[in-house]
């Protein structure tokens, strides 16, 4: 029999704040080289989810893993254990029994003494029990941990990976926030600006003329470690939407604001929006960049701006139509004709 070429498969469904990867993806490293190496099977390739639920089989590095075995390029996954490979049942157990038998790769979780070279070990019984349980495991360890978080949010605590612009996280407690000072003094500029009648868009021409550096580019440059941006490209620029964000942010009058989306599924990124009634608001939970009676007044100057506007139904393509030039979403003009428009050139000249 030909030496098989495997693929090892790390996952860790979060981050344990060690710097780069986990410290427990590079102790399945460790595990399943060495395993591969006593049995004498050839290793191709590492393959690591850092932060990924075991429910989402969207993983990118599963993914890009399983490209290689539908390529023929990869004969056996090796895992530290069935959870490690994913937590669903139904999902996993497809795997197992169908998808990898028919494309000819062994499978073998080495904690739980499976492989699938063995016929008795797919269809077991304890194969099927433990693939139910590490799915039961993930619902209920879920469940416990959203519990958990809205009783630190009805506690006051802050509980967003990254700080509003404006905010820094207080070194001394991570559930806290404290002003940014330079940060937030465009934001009560803005908050003024507006309260005196300057439309959003005509905002952020006069943001972008004078190189104010935008939230993702300044927290950039403070070192914030974030990688997702709501954007396309790294040039970015203050929009309409972007300062429209800050002055619906309820958070820079000194409250926290939580739940005010949820996961629809265990484990997936998509989110639904919440009823107001059903979020979670704390007072005076920090200091406010703006005052409560500065927050209204702003509030009342979007209403007078948008009563005049006209309303439109969401279109399918809302927010899916970008321009080929500032990679942004362009906006439905409504009419005989419908069409869409870029109105990138009304924030930024150099558009």
């Amino acid at each position: 029999m030909a030496m098989e070429t495997a693929a090892i498969y790390c996952r860790l469904s979060q981050d344990d704040g060690s710097v780069g990867e986990s410290g427990s993806i590079q102790t399945q490293k460790t595990l399943l080289t060495q395993y591969c190496k006593e049995h004498h099977i050839k290793i191709g390739d590492c393959y690591c989810d850092d932060g990924w639920s075991g429910k989402n089989f969207e993983r990118p590095g599963f993914q890009a893993m399983i490209a290689q075995v539908r390529a023929g390029k990869i004969q056996c996954i090796v895992v530290k254990d069935l959870s490690r490979f994913g937590r669903d049942y139904l999902t996993v157990g497809n795997y197992i029994s169908s998808v990898f038998p028919f494309l000819g790769v062994r499978f073998i979780a080495v904690n739980d003494g499976f492989d699938s070279i063995r016929p008795a070990d797919i269809d077991s019984l304890e194969t099927s029990f433990k693939a139910l349980i590490y799915d039961l495991y993930s619902r209920d360890l879920s469940r416990k941990v959203r519990s958990a978080k809205r009783f630190r949010a009805q506690q006051g605590d802050f509980l967003s990976p990254f700080a509003p612009y404006g905010y820094v996280k207080d070194p001394a407690d991570r559930s806290r926030l404290v002003i940014d000072p330079e940060a937030a003094e465009t934001v009560r500029r803005i908050f003024r600006m507006t309260a005196d009648g300057q439309r959003k868009e005509q905002l952020a021409r006069q943001l972008n003329a004078e190189g104010v550096p935008t939230p993702m580019l300044y927290k950039r440059a403070a070192g914030c470690t974030r990688t997702k941006w709501n954007n396309l490209f790294d040039e970015n620029f203050w929009t309409g939407g972007l300062i429209y964000g800050i002055l619906r942010d309820e958070r820079y009058v000194g409250r926290v604001v939580y739940g005010k989306h949820t996961r629809d599924r265990i484990g997936h990124a998509h989110v639904v929006r919440v009823d107001r009634e059903d979020w979670i608001v704390v007072d005076d939970t920090h200091e406010g960049i703006v005052t409560q009676e500065e927050f209204d007044r702003a509030q009342a100057a979007i209403r007078a701006l948008e009563c005049g506007a006209v309303k439109n139904h969401r279109h399918p393509l809302q927010k899916k139509v970008r321009c080929a030039t500032c990679g942004y979403a362009m906006s439905r003009v409504q009419g005989s004709a419908p069409y869409f428009v870029c109105r990138t050139s009304r924030m930024n000249s150099a558009y």
